[in-house]
């Protein structure tokens, strides 16, 4: 993706899905394709402006790390005993490097793998996974969710470094809470 930070202007408009910046008068984002046109009638009933919440409204949860050079044994024990669906895989200086869930003890280790202390799980983890901040919009993590397939977002700090994890049930439980209508009766 080539950078266009030297060309934005304040009329550019940033996409409330994905944060790309647009050139100001597009009615799609270059980046996801989905419309930047915004609805005051789909605002005024406050749902879109719940889903623009910063992250940080989830509560998210601390984030379960391991470093790289870390066993997949170590990574599996790690999922099983905190009951968790991932964890991020830390570098030297705490940054985050990857991520290995849930999905890929189902897809590359269970009937693969016999011996899981002799491989490291830098070998099968996600590398460079798609981070956000906590003041990113609830939208922004819905919509890599939806688009990507994510179950889980991680949140990083200004370093790079994990600072929270957000979950496709986590933002579930906010639509209910926040989306919920009223029972007739």
């Amino acid at each position: 993706m080539e950078s266009r930070t030297s060309d934005i202007t304040s009329d550019d408009v940033q996409c409330l899905a994905c944060g790309h910046d647009n050139m100001a008068g597009a009615d799609v984002c270059e980046e996801c394709g989905q419309s930047i046109i915004v609805d005051d009638a789909v605002l005024a009933e406050g749902e879109s402006t719940a889903l623009m919440q910063p992250l940080l409204c989830l509560s998210p949860r601390l984030p379960e790390t391991i470093e790289r050079g870390a066993s997949l044994g170590e990574a599996i024990a790690r999922l099983k005993g905190r009951n968790v669906g991932c964890v991020l895989v830390t570098g030297l200086g705490g940054e985050l490097a990857g991520i290995f869930t849930e999905r890929d003890v189902l897809y590359k280790v269970a009937g693969l793998i016999e011996n899981l202390d002799n491989v490291p799980v830098e070998s099968l983890m996600t590398s460079q996974p798609t981070a956000l901040r906590p003041a990113d919009p609830i939208s922004r993590a819905l919509h890599l969710m939806a688009i990507h397939g994510f179950r889980h977002v991680p949140l990083v700090d200004d370093d790079g470094c994990p600072v929270g994890i957000v979950s496709l049930r986590d933002i579930i439980h906010f639509m209910e809470e926040n989306f919920a209508r009223p029972e007739a009766g």
